[in-house]
């Protein structure tokens, strides 16, 4: 071989090796310190860090998702319905999936197909947009975003592609902005929605939630199905609680981070090449992760708070789901890479060298579409509790497998009569903040360190 072809080949299989370090990373890697700092629940370096991946994606939809989701950790509401916005804006944008797309993807990778978000996930941007616009006192707004998801929901026309939750939180909404016929018709699709998705859940219908079905038939004066309801949830002893002079407290807590889709790589035996062949997928390597209880406590009472919705479970559905079809791309498209790696190798001129080419593009360009809206919490968990009018000191508690308190959250909250007051909190770590601790130096001068203190989330 001359010294010639020699350089080219070097020159070649560097300018690959290039290729393939920077196309193997997935989703999963570029996001990875952004999740680790919410993990240590830094939402500020995690918001950082997502802005930095909407610079290069300023219509992508999980991009939007994460950014304003943690905007709204931040408190940013106006900048996090922007985001959320552009988000959904795209979502409908993208309803029907180009030919196009598919065609890449079978030449490429699943993240040539455009990101739309699984139907769980668009509907949660509107529980979070009506959230965003609740704290800004727009309450025009936040209705208009809950009849939308309501809308999208019923249009869909599948049991099972039902938001149980947000069919709920929208009966707490309606129930505040004081239309009670529309609150109760939404705690009944919740109803239906939990039984009819427990399948990827795996929850029954939230206690807290049976009782506000009931209490609010026995406010419409439903007597009928008022009994129906008591007998079909077990709750004969049920009875309404006296609500007069009183206003209601409504915790909602994000406990943890949502799963993060990983690549998983097997081999399969091909037919139509008569070999082995390598794919790679999105999966759920690891086991949900077991997280800490939480509860209430207020006027020397603790209330447990009880698990509304399941988004870890949601997530692992609906990609066991998706399977079937990502597999058989997986498949199709490596059987496709093999096949222009041998008519590479066969063409004149190019040989070895353009086989060695092909194959190391095709291995660059094969990654698992781990792509997730991955700073959703693992589940949202509530407590709903009728308390005297007046300002009230409430505690949340999280508390570890051994009993011990690991973080206390503290609010005081004016409650009013016949009003409803909404405390949320996310929480996936106590919050570290730097506090000087003083240490005695050689000199016996005292000398100033700063160590990481753990300090009650706010």
């Amino acid at each position: 071989m001359s010294v010639r072809l020699l350089s080219h080949m070097g020159a070649v299989l560097a300018a690959l090796a290039i290729l393939v370090l920077q196309g193997c990373a997935t989703s999963a890697d570029k996001t990875r310190g952004m999740r680790q700092m919410m993990e240590l629940n830094r939402h500020d370096l995690a918001l950082i860090e997502a802005e930095k991946h909407l610079e290069s994606e300023v219509e992508g939809v999980m991009e939007n998702m994460n950014v304003g989701l943690l905007r709204r950790l931040n408190k940013d509401y106006t900048g996090s319905n922007k985001a959320f916005a552009l988000a959904k804006a795209k979502i409908s944008e993208l309803y029907t999936i180009s030919l196009s797309q598919q065609v890449g993807a079978a030449m490429t990778n699943d993240e040539n197909i455009d990101f739309q978000g699984y139907k769980f996930e668009q509907v949660l941007v509107h529980l979070y947009m009506a959230a965003n616009y609740l704290s800004l006192g727009d309450i025009d707004s936040s209705r208009v975003e809950l009849m939308q998801s309501q809308v999208k929901m019923d249009e869909w026309g599948e049991p099972k592609d039902e938001t149980p939750f947000m069919r709920y939180f929208s009966g707490i909404m309606f129930e505040m902005l004081g239309e009670e016929d529309t609150a109760t018709v939404s705690y009944r699709k919740a109803v239906d929605a939990y039984r009819n998705t427990k399948e990827k859940h795996g929850l029954n219908v939230p206690l807290i939630l049976k009782h506000d079905l009931l209490r609010m038939l026995a406010r419409m004066k439903l007597w009928g199905e008022y009994k129906d309801y008591k007998k079909q949830f077990g709750l004969s002893k049920y009875k309404a609680p006296q609500t007069k002079g009183m206003g209601e407290l409504i915790v909602l807590f994000g406990n943890g981070l949502a799963p993060q889709r990983e690549e998983k790589v097997f081999q399969t035996y091909s037919t139509a090449l008569a070999l082995n062949i390598k794919v790679a997928v999105p999966d759920y390597p690891n086991p949900p992760v077991v997280l800490n209880r939480v509860r209430l406590h207020v006027n020397n009472k603790y209330y447990p708070l009880e698990i509304v919705s399941n988004i870890d479970g949601l997530a692992r559905a609906a990609l066991s789901e998706d399977m079937p079809g990502i597999t058989a791309r997986a498949i199709t498209r490596a059987v496709i890479k093999k096949k222009t790696e041998k008519e590479a190798g066969n063409k004149e001129g190019l040989g070895f060298l353009g086989q060695l080419a092909m194959m190391a593009i095709n291995q660059g360009t094969e990654i698992a579409d781990t792509r997730c809206w991955n700073t959703l919490p693992q589940e949202f968990e509530m407590a709903r509790v009728f308390l005297p009018e007046g300002k009230h000191k409430i505690e949340i508690e999280v508390v570890g497998p051994t009993g011990i308190v690991l973080d206390t959250v503290v609010r005081n909250v004016n409650i009013k009569s016949a009003r409803k007051s909404i405390v949320s909190k996310r929480w996936t770590a106590p919050e570290i903040k730097i506090r000087p601790v003083q240490s005695v130096g050689k000199q016996g001068a005292p000398t100033i360190l700063k160590a990481p203190v753990a300090a009650p989330a706010t």
